[in-house]
């Protein structure tokens, strides 16, 4: 009887049996067994759970998981253009199981130091520039609750080993509560419940409604973060057919209810790296199938933009003077970008957390009289106005984390992050496609996104640290 037995375990049916009952559905079996290219879809030992709670302090995790898309209510601390509630969570659930922190370390060393880096290195631009103590604190907090993200699913789910499927079936509750809010806003924006409007407007840090619906997110152009950077990368960890069903239905959702343009392009290119994550591209029949699909997919989402208003302004006036939010945008990134040209030292090794300010009113005017001899109007742009003289913090922010990132820490810092990533996926073994693909997206998603303490890239991190996500010759999770 024993032999029979570790004759299953050894041809992996024990195992391919309890990952397929923590992913949900019928490819569970797939999810742990090598690929004939020798790679594993991931390492099946985090997501052996157990008990839904280990210990009381496993309740914050779950608030936690239960509030990620509610990041723009004023219940939340005011980081960049965001208010969320779960990274503050995140960083209490650390504190409480402190008594883990060693063995987070032996995992993580080089993500959880390298903040602290950041840190010091901001010591060259405040003692030059400046120590700005309400902007440098956010900076700083958006660090530390971002590592703490880290630690709070290193704890929970590799060293505690809880159970992955309940974690990940609270998330899908949390983002399918979210999309009903949408669903109300949407009906409240057409005056069906005016009730809807009065809570958003009160509730909301940066209120949309009437106008537009935005969920309970700081800015309806972050869905894209949250779909594509949260639900899509735990589809491919756990193969749960109902996490991209929720992913997709929410994005056609904000589609439909005209939430915006960049939801539309997030989604073709999401789509499409997903697509060269779960086919198998050695069958020509299926190269086929997944070029229909996103050809369909971007000629549909092409019929809808063609209807929105902003796309037929931007289509008749250009892309920046055609849309007031685009050129504000520009504006934001090309400011400090010129105060970097203009200041090399700074440009090398950083601002100084914090001092995003500073930069912009060093390169606001370079930057107009740019926009300007292109013949663009930044003067006749309200937000271009307020930035020259912006009525308190909340408004100094870029939209972008590679803008802020390189403002604040510097390019050689910018490079050490890049450095640190590779260094950590390789240490791990996990090169494959999906971890290329993955990359690829975040890299994408931070574009427009400035966030530090968002979960997608400390998501990512941990899977590639804790096995999740392997390639060939991963190393064994039981440490």
């Amino acid at each position: 009887m024993v032999d029979g037995l570790v004759g299953k375990i050894a041809g992996g049916q024990v195992v391919a049996a309890a990952g397929q009952a923590i992913a949900g559905d019928d490819t569970g079996a797939d999810a742990v067994v090598p690929s004939r290219h020798g790679h594993h879809r991931y390492a099946h030992a985090v997501f052996v759970g157990g008990a839904a709670f280990a210990d009381p302090t496993d309740i914050v995790l779950y608030a936690a998981l239960l509030l990620l898309p509610v990041d723009g209510t004023v219940f939340g601390f005011d980081m960049m253009y965001w208010s969320p509630i779960s990274p503050l969570l995140f960083a209490l659930y650390a504190v409480l199981n402190i008594r883990f922190m060693p063995r987070v370390f032996a995992r993580f060393a080089l993500p959880v130091l390298f903040p602290l880096a950041l840190v010091v290195g901001s010591a060259y631009g405040w003692l030059t520039i400046g120590f700005h103590s309400n902007t440098a604190m956010r900076s700083l907090v958006a660090l530390a609750t971002g590592v703490s993200c880290l630690i709070a699913l290193d704890v929970a789910f590799r060293i505690k080993r809880l159970n992955w499927r309940i974690a990940v079936t609270v998330v899908a509750v949390a983002y399918w509560l979210s999309l009903g809010v949408g669903i109300l806003q949407f009906l409240a924006v057409h005056g069906r419940v005016p009730i809807v409007t009065t809570l958003s407007q009160s509730y909301l840090e940066r209120n949309y409604m009437p106008n537009r619906v935005q969920f309970l997110f700081a800015e309806p152009s972050y869905i894209g973060m949250h779909l594509f950077g949260v639900l899509m990368p735990l589809h491919w960890l756990t193969r749960r057919k109902d996490i991209a069903v929720l992913a997709l239905v929410y994005a056609a959702g904000a589609a439909a209810m005209g939430v915006g343009v960049r939801i539309l392009i997030d989604t073709v290119i999401a789509l499409a790296l997903w697509l060269v994550v779960i086919i198998n591209f050695h069958r020509i029949r299926n190269v086929i199938l997944a070029v229909i699909g996103v050809g369909a997919v971007g000629a549909a989402g092409g019929a809808v933009m063609l209807t929105n208003a902003r796309v037929q302004s931007m289509l008749t006036h250009g892309f920046v003077n055609g849309d007031f939010s685009a050129l504000a945008r520009l504006f934001r990134a090309l400011a400090p970008i010129e105060a970097w040209l203009a200041d090399i030292p700074h440009f090398l090794f950083g601002f100084g957390a914090g001092n995003l300010r500073a930069a912009i009113e060093r390169g606001y005017q370079p930057a107009y009289d740019l926009l300007k001899a292109r013949g663009d109007n930044p003067g006749g742009n309200g937000e271009i106005r307020l930035i020259a003289t912006p009525p308190n913090d909340n408004y100094i922010f870029s939209m972008s984390a590679y803008i802020d990132f390189i403002t604040e820490f510097g390019v050689m810092m910018f490079v050490a992050l890049i450095a640190v990533l590779l260094v950590h996926i390789t240490l791990n073994h996990a090169w494959s496609k999906m971890t290329v693909c993955w990359l690829l997206l975040l890299a994408y998603l931070y574009f427009q996104f400035e966030g530090y303490a968002f979960y997608a890239l400390w998501l990512f991190i941990w899977a590639v640290g804790a096995g999740v996500v392997a390639g060939s010759g991963s190393r064994n999770d039981a440490e």
